[in-house]
This record gives C-alpha cells, sequence and structure tokens, in this order.
C-alpha cells in the first residue's frame, strides 16, 4: 500500500478530562517539532480545528449531565473534527493528528471511519488506560475515559451501574453515530501499555475478547515481540490502521506533564521502535498524539521529551 502525502490536523479540546491544560499541547507539540527540524513537519499543510467563540459560549451552558460531561458541546466540536479528517481523506493525505485531550479521539475515529469501511479498519491504543467507559459505567462522567468505546457497537449494559437521563442517552447515541458507517468490530483494536482500569472495562473486554498488552506484558516479552504480534494479528484482518499514542503510556519518569499519569510504564527505548514501526506501515493511515498538558508539566519538557521521541521515531 502506498503512502499518502501528509497532513496535520490539531485540535484544542479540553474538556473531556477531569484537569484542564491540554488546550495548548497540539500547537506547542507542532511548533517544537517544526523548530527541530523534524522532516516530517517540514512544508506539510495543517488545519487547526480550535475552540472557538461558540464552544466558549456553549460550554457554560452546557446542561450539567454527571455521566456525560459537556456532551452537548463535545459534540459540536467533535463533527467540526471528524469533518477536517474526512476532507484530509478524501484529498488523499495521511493524517497526523496533535490532540488536547484523549476524547479528541472520537471525531479522529468517526472522520476515520467516513471515509474507510470500519469493518477493515483497526484500532492501535497505546496508553495506560483502556477508555472503554460509557455513560453507563462511568465513574467521572469524562469523555476522555470514554472515548474507545464510541468506535463499539456496545454500551456495556451488562455492567450499568448509573442511572441515565433520555437526554444523556440521546447525546451519547449522537456521539456513537458521529462514524456514520457502524462499528469497529472488537477483534480489530490492540491495545498496548495498559496498567489502569475499572472493572466494568475489563469485563468488557474479556466478554468481545480485544487485545490487551498490558504494561507488564510489554516488560516481560519485549517490545519488539508485542509489535511483530501486533502487526501479526492485524495484518490479515484489516487494511487501514488508526494509532492513538496518548503520552500517559509512557512512565512518569518521563510523562509528568499529563493529567493521569500511571507508575510502571513505557521507556523511551520502548516506546521508540513501537512508533518507527507503526508509523511507517503503510497501513498506518492516522497516527494521533494526545493528552500533553503544560500545565501539570512542572519542570515544562514534556513536550520537548515527546519532539525528542518523535524526532528518533519518525526520521
Amino acid at each position: 500500500m502506498e503512502k499518502r502525502k501528509l497532513c496535520i490536523i490539531t485540535s484544542d479540546w479540553e474538556y473531556g478530562a477531569g484537569k484542564l491544560g491540554t488546550s495548548t499541547g497540539p500547537k506547542l507539540l507542532l511548533n517544537a517539532c517544526s523548530e527541530s527540524n523534524i522532516e516530517v513537519f517540514q512544508d506539510v499543510p495543517v488545519k487547526h480545528v480550535d475552540f472557538d467563540n461558540q464552544d466558549k459560549i456553549n460550554v457554560e451552558f452546557d446542561q450539567p449531565a454527571p455521566f456525560l460531561k459537556r456532551g452537548n458541546t463535545f459534540l459540536n466540536h467533535q463533527e467540526r473534527v471528524a469533518h477536517e479528517i474526512e476532507n484530509a481523506y478524501n484529498q488523499d493525505h495521511q493524517v497526523l493528528y496533535l490532540s488536547g485531550d484523549h476524547s479528541n479521539a472520537v471525531g479522529g475515529i468517526a472522520g476515520f471511519c467516513r471515509t474507510h469501511d470500519p469493518k477493515s479498519t483497526g484500532i492501535i491504543w497505546i496508553d495506560a488506560h483502556l477508555d472503554l467507559h460509557t455513560p453507563l459505567t462511568t465513574p467521572s462522567g469524562n469523555i476522555h475515559g470514554m472515548a474507545l468505546n464510541t468506535a463499539l457497537e456496545s454500551n456495556n449494559e451488562a455492567c450499568q451501574s448509573n442511572d441515565i437521563d433520555t437526554d444523556t442517552l440521546s447525546t451519547w447515541n449522537k456521539i456513537k453515530a458521529l462514524k456514520r458507517q457502524g462499528s469497529v468490530p472488537a477483534e480489530n483494536i490492540v491495545f498496548i501499555g495498559i496498567r489502569s482500569y475499572e472493572e466494568e472495562e475489563i469485563a468488557l473486554v474479556k466478554e468481545l475478547g480485544i487485545q490487551v498488552y498490558f504494561a507488564e506484558d510489554v516488560h516481560n516479552m519485549g517490545m519488539d515481540n508485542v509489535i511483530s504480534n501486533t502487526i501479526e494479528y492485524l495484518d490479515s484482518k484489516t487494511n487501514h490502521w488508526y494509532v492513538s499514542f496518548d503520552v500517559d503510556s509512557l512512565d512518569p519518569s518521563l510523562s509528568q506533564g499529563t493529567g493521569t499519569p500511571v507508575e510502571n510504564g513505557l521507556q523511551i527505548d520502548q516506546a521508540k521502535p513501537l512508533i518507527n514501526a507503526l508509523w511507517n506501515h503503510p497501513k498506518t493511515q492516522c497516527f494521533e498524539v494526545t493528552e500533553i498538558n503544560r500545565e501539570l508539566d512542572l519542570n515544562k519538557d514534556m513536550v520537548q521529551v515527546i519532539c525528542k521521541l518523535l524526532k528518533e521515531s519518525m526520521s
């Protein structure tokens, strides 16, 4: 499969997380990588999906749904994201997607699925967390913890613990329908680096048979084996991949500037070959980098850590 020409799309939505501060992450990373002369960032068209004035007005008056926080404003913003990503593919682009908090993957996956058959789409989720909650199970109502579930058909009704009103359920169904073409099969998803999750999420993983490489698996098996197994697993059943790299997949010794760091994460020498293999694989057509939170970055070096990692992996 021939590689498409590259474009970069950013989204500064940050209200899907419990801690604000990720809105500046995409542009800070873009600027740092451009100044570092990373080849893939040079002379590439960039489209910013910014949190506009209407969003700012809406988010103040969005109905306070405890199990789907700011859901209506989120839906509007992710529709704009999906539209831009859909346009990029229609113009024969591969997308490097730089996003605020991980809920932005909802629009990313939706735009991807509008131009790719979901049944032949693979998703590789590099993260400390499963992000498989729904309004029925979420303990927080933060949408970044539900992002990947929007790709699936199941709402995990078997594990429901929250009483959901009809407006919340209606908004959630609209968010899941942003893809327009149905759901991604559970067997087309691979998690890498997982080490934090709730019982409801792991129950869904077991029910649907989703492939998970926990952080301990990576440490014990070696990243080279995880990479080769992942590629072999997806290669026979999918034609195009959406790769999402949450920086909290890295160990907190590297990733202080993110909202939900978890111990025992990936080290640079593990992340580098993973990003290199997936970025350069011809089936990877969207690569997302997400959850850089400048406000939580005490040493203010998170952007440079990720920039250096991308430079060594993508060059």
